[in-house]
């Protein structure tokens, strides 16, 4: 257990010190959960609402800062391992225990979770509490644990919609193994809490027209076509990526050689399950990698017990932690001649790069309090996280999807300032009386330009005509 403490210390430090003193700004998600944070609701356009929950508690403990945002992120992993190490070992042994407890760790997939604030933070970490409770809710069927499964699972709702998996693969679980106990009451009790917790989103969507239900929708259909093995082997890549390569490759052996014993799988079930059905969507559209991601809690339990007894545990920590090292520290692939595998413009660490300068700019010229404006909610939270003062903007829509700043009202006639990745749009400059002052502003990572601002401080600008978004 210390071992264990120790290592998982390790990289809590590692991590503050990273957030502290690494050049990452925070990516776009993040500077819009945080900017959800001080417009507090029962839900959000695309998201529900916990990490914007989150993002206000720490603001108000420790103030606007990277840290501050990330923080939870760093605590939640550090917790979770912990846990982990205590259940495994409970359920099973002391050496599985520390590998389910470590090795994920250094793995991409919860390495970024673990330093990122987006909503697969706190998502990943009620998902995987409430798996702990399920198993023990199965074997010993006692009341409380099927309630307090049902709370954390509500808690997992209210970070992320993907919490809906652990119905159906709670229930086919009960089918294979434990169909006498679904003649009981208590499991079907602990869907009160769930649905309790739940109530404030579905009340929120029907007072906006169940906007959240079609935007993950359009993000299921979006793009669909019959048949697009690209993007399924996209999709694998990914995987590939996220889980380390040995943990990736043993999985299948893995799902296969468990999935008839009872105790195991259970694992296999709340692995499998989510994996193929993201897998076979992403043979119809674009699949994003991180969206399975909260199926590798239980996927890494069953890597873990075998690890525990193969020559493949040492290749498994030195291959995750060489990745580990590499997407934390992408210029060093420049270092040693790698810079071609993952370019600058295809280096995810990119979408945290620049946002503090170009909130710099925009504050030397914002000398009269003037409105920040954008036709990009990327760019309008980073602005209000960035700029001195932190004030409210604003995201105009000019065609694209919609975005939660859609849902807000836009007061911001006036002298404006107005940014965007490319020049100024002529119906945006036509509703003010022309331009006081511009600027562009090139962002450069790893010795190549990344992005592009262009910046326009605006005279009396009016209200902009809007186009009805393009898709939710």
């Amino acid at each position: 257990m210390i071992a264990v403490i120790s290592f998982n210390l390790i990289l809590l430090l590692f991590r503050v010190f990273y957030v502290v003193y690494y050049p990452l700004d925070l990516t776009p998600e993040e500077a819009q959960y945080w900017d959800w944070s001080r417009h507090l609701d029962l839900s959000y356009y695309s998201k529900p609402p916990m990490v914007a929950y989150l993002n206000f508690l720490t603001r108000e403990i420790f103030g606007v800062s990277e840290l501050a945002v990330r923080i939870t992120p760093i605590v939640f992993s550090f917790l979770l391992s912990l846990l982990t190490y205590l259940f495994v070992k409970k359920v099973f042994d002391e050496r599985s225990a520390i590998i389910a407890s470590t090795l994920p760790q250094i793995t991409i997939g919860f390495g970024i979770n673990s330093l990122l604030m987006t909503t697969d933070a706190p998502f990943i970490f009620f998902w995987s509490l409430s798996l702990m409770v399920l198993f023990f809710a199965f074997e010993k069927n006692l009341l409380w644990l099927w309630l307090l499964a049902g709370f954390l699972g509500g808690l997992a709702f209210l970070s992320k919609y993907p919490a809906v998996f652990l119905v159906p693969c709670a229930l086919l679980y009960g089918i294979f193994f434990k169909r006498s106990l679904l003649k009981d009451y208590k499991p079907y009790l602990s869907l009160i809490p769930a649905f309790l917790l739940s109530l404030p989103v579905l009340y929120w969507n029907y007072k906006h027209d169940f906007v959240s239900f079609k935007h993950v929708s359009t993000l299921a259909s979006k793009s669909a076509s019959l048949l697009n093995f690209g993007s399924f082997l996209e999709f694998l890549a990914g995987q590939v990526l996220l889980l380390s390569i040995i943990p990736f490759l043993l999985l299948p052996y893995l799902w296969f050689k468990n999935i008839k014993k009872e105790k195991t799988a259970f694992f296999v079930f709340f692995s499998l399950i989510p994996f193929l059905f993201f897998a076979v969507l992403s043979i119809f559209k674009r699949v994003e990698a991180n969206w399975a991601g909260f199926s590798y809690f239980s996927a890494f339990i069953l890597v873990s017990l075998y690890l525990s007894k193969s020559r493949l545990l040492l290749p498994s920590y030195l291959l995750a932690g060489l990745l580990f090292v590499f997407l934390h520290f992408t210029p060093l692939l420049d270092k040693v001649g790698l810079g071609g595998l993952l370019p600058p413009h295809r280096d995810p660490t990119k979408a945290g790069i620049g946002w503090s300068q170009l909130g710099e700019v925009v504050s030397e010229m914002r000398t009269a309090q003037e409105s920040i404006i954008s036709p990009h909610y990327q760019i309008s939270a980073e602005l209000a996280f960035y700029v001195r003062g932190n004030p409210r903007t604003y995201c105009i829509n000019l065609g694209r999807r919609m975005n939660q700043y859609d849902l807000w009202e836009k007061d911001y006639e006036g002298n404006a300032i107005f940014v965007d990745y490319a020049p100024i749009n002529p119906r945006v400059l036509s509703a003010s009386e022309g331009i006081i002052e511009e600027a562009e502003l090139p962002i450069f990572w790893r010795g190549r330009e990344i992005r592009r601002f262009y910046i326009y401080k605006l005279k009396n600008l009016k209200k902009v005509e809007e186009e009805m978004p393009g898709s939710y």
